[in-house]
């Protein structure tokens, strides 16, 4: 599922695929994938997005209570 459809001063878009969530922020253009502990993030993502909540929030809670945690996508 593909999100950028929603006002958000902070997060650009969001992809969901399967247990991996990838955002970009508008602060740059990287995308930054995390790996979706929490089943219940999409549903709560889509909730957010249909009812005008903060994504940026959502997502920055959701990063510091561990729900979706940031995949090491750095090849050496």
């Amino acid at each position: 599922m593909f999100f950028d459809k929603f006002e958000s001063s902070a997060i650009k878009e969001v992809e969901v695929d399967d247990n991996i969530v990838s955002i970009v922020f508008k602060s740059s253009d990287k995308q930054y994938k995390y790996n979706i502990i929490d089943e219940e993030f999409t549903n709560t993502l889509q909730d957010a997005i249909i009812n005008n909540k903060s994504i940026g929030s959502l997502i920055n809670k959701s990063i510091k209570d561990k729900l979706i945690v940031e995949l090491n996508t750095t090849t050496d």
